[in-house]
């Protein structure tokens, strides 16, 4: 089985950021050589960052998710996704914002999640792991 991977926001964001190189390099080498997948909710925090502590123009944040979108299938956040986060919330206390996430990764039929956030190696809900692909 070819593992399906979902990507957190800080991984989003290391794949365009300029004080990164090593991150960056490893985070387009994952877009581009893995199937991807991430959600509504990691690209309202890769916006986020973009537009407050990056101040980058409209049309560069644009470009970006273009290119995610192009790189990455992508997760709708449904009444059942919050529910789920709020029972991964409640098990594994997590934030919310994380465990929407992971709800999505879950619904999407990911087995690997990757992020800097979260506890490396830890299985979430028995079928999806926690990788930090930057160690």
């Amino acid at each position: 089985m070819n593992d399906r991977i979902f990507l957190d926001s800080n991984v989003l964001l290391y794949a365009f950021s300029t004080n990164e190189a090593e991150k960056r390099t490893t985070s387009l080498e994952i877009m581009h050589n893995k199937t991807c997948f991430t959600s509504l909710q990691a690209l309202n925090e890769f916006c986020n960052v973009c537009v407050k502590k990056w101040s980058l123009e409209r049309i560069k944040i644009e470009a970006a998710l273009d290119y995610i979108i192009e790189q990455c299938e992508i997760g709708f956040i449904l009444p059942m996704t919050l529910r789920t986060a709020l029972a991964l919330h409640e098990r594994y206390k997590f934030s919310f914002f994380d465990c929407i996430m992971l709800a999505s990764a879950l619904e999407s039929g990911c087995n690997i999640f990757y992020t800097e956030d979260l506890a490396h190696g830890q299985v979430v809900d028995g079928r999806l792991t926690i990788i930090n692909p930057f160690v």
